[in-house]
C-alpha cells in the first residue's frame, strides 16, 4: 500500500540528499490524502470510519444536512488528537455537509526530518511528535470557522531549557506561520493552528547546552581555590610583617619594664594602708638575645598590703 512506501527508503535515507527526501515526503503525503478521501460517504446526519496500519493510523469523521450533533467528537489517536468546529464548517457549505480527515504518520520524521526547520547553525533540532495530516476532503468551502486545536504526546524525553515549536509542512520546510503552542507539560503539547495542514511539534536547543551539575561543581571548585588563595595571602603578609618586625626590634634595641618600689600610700580616717605598689624602671635594660630576635616587655605588678591599727 502507497501509505507504507516510506519503510522502503528508510534504511538508506542517510544517504539520500534532503531535497530527495522532502520530494518523496510531499508524493507519500498526496498519495496518502487521496487514498483517505475514497473513505468519505455522503451521509445525512454523522457517520466516521478509522484504521490503524503499522506506519499510519488513520480516521475520518463525515456529518451532513440534519446532523444532530452540537459538535463533533475529538478525533483521537495513539499518540494525538484534534478538535475541529466540523459542524460550524458543514453550515457554511451549501449541501450543509463536510468532512474531516486526520492522518498520524509514525514514521515520517526519517523523511519529513526535523532538520528541515530552518534555525540558527548551532541549534540541535528534535522531534518531540509524530507527524499528523488533517485535511476536508469532499468538502467545497474548506473555511475554518475556529482555529484547529491538536494535541501532540511527546515521543521522546524533553530538555527543560529547550525551546518548543509547533509547526507545519510547506513542501520544503517546516515553519511557524499560523500556528502556536496553547500550553506544555512533560507528556504533550497544545497546538493550535489557524489553517490545515500536515503538521508535527519540534523542539530547538543550543547545541552548547550547560552541564547544570557540572557548572555548580565548577563555581564550587573556583569559589573554594579563591578562599584558598585569600589565606595563603594573608598568612604570607603576615609572616613577612612578623619577620620585619624582628628585624627592626634587633637593631633599635629592646625595653625592659622592671617594677621595683614605686609605693602609693592610702590612707583613711581610723586606718592606713599601702597598696598598688608599682615600680618602673625607666632605665633601658638591653639584652644582646632580645636585640637579635624580639623586644621583650615585662612588666611586674605587685600588691603591699599593709594594715596599722592606730589607738589614741
Amino acid at each position: 500500500m502507497a501509505i507504507n512506501a516510506s519503510e522502503k527508503i528508510l534504511e538508506s535515507s542517510s544517504s539520500v540528499s534532503p531535497a530527495e527526501l522532502a520530494s518523496f515526503g510531499n508524493r507519500v503525503l498526496k498519495t496518502s490524502e487521496k487514498l483517505i478521501s475514497t473513505l468519505v460517504k455522503p451521509t445525512d446526519t454523522s457517520d466516521s470510519v478509522s484504521f490503524t496500519l503499522p506506519t499510519v493510523e488513520g480516521q475520518v469523521f463525515m456529518v451532513g444536512p440534519h446532523v444532530t450533533l452540537d459538535k463533533i467528537p475529538r478525533l483521537d489517536m495513539t499518540s494525538s488528537s484534534v478538535d475541529i468546529d466540523l459542524i460550524g464548517i458543514a453550515k457554511n457549505n451549501n449541501e450543509g455537509s463536510a468532512a474531516v480527515a486526520f492522518l498520524s504518520y509514525n514514521t515520517m520524521e526519517n523523511l519529513l526530518k526535523p532538520d528541515f526547520f530552518n534555525t540558527s547553525n548551532d541549534t540541535v533540532k528534535t522531534m518531540m511528535s509524530t507527524v499528523i495530516s488533517v485535511t476536508l476532503p469532499k468538502t467545497t468551502n474548506t473555511k475554518l470557522t475556529k482555529p484547529v486545536n491538536f494535541t501532540l504526546k511527546h515521543i521522546r524525553d524533553s530538555n527543560p531549557s529547550g525551546s518548543l515549536s509547533c509547526v507545519y509542512w510547506n513542501t520544503s520546510e517546516w515553519i511557524v506561520d499560523g500556528c502556536s503552542v496553547l500550553e506544555t507539560n512533560s507528556s504533550y503539547t497544545v497546538c493550535s493552528c489557524v489553517h490545515l495542514s500536515t503538521f508535527t511539534l519540534v523542539q530547538t536547543s543550543s547545541s552548547s547546552q550547560s552541564n547544570p551539575p557540572l557548572d555548580l561543581l565548577t563555581w564550587v571548585s573556583v569559589t573554594l581555590g579563591l578562599l584558598f588563595l585569600s589565606v595563603s595571602l594573608l598568612i604570607f603578609a603576615l609572616c613577612r610583617w612578623t619577620r620585619m618586625s624582628d628585624q627592626i626590634c634587633g637593631r633599635s634595641g629592646c625595653v625592659r619594664l622592671v617594677p621595683e618600689g614605686y609605693v602609693r600610700e592610702l590612707s583613711g580616717s581610723s586606718t592606713r594602708s599601702a597598696s598598688d605598689v608599682f615600680d618602673v624602671n625607666s632605665k633601658p635594660t638591653t639584652s644582646k638575645v632580645s636585640q637579635e630576635k624580639h623586644c621583650d616587655i615585662t612588666l611586674s605588678l605587685e600588691h603591699v598590703n599593709q594594715n596599722t591599727n592606730t589607738s589614741a
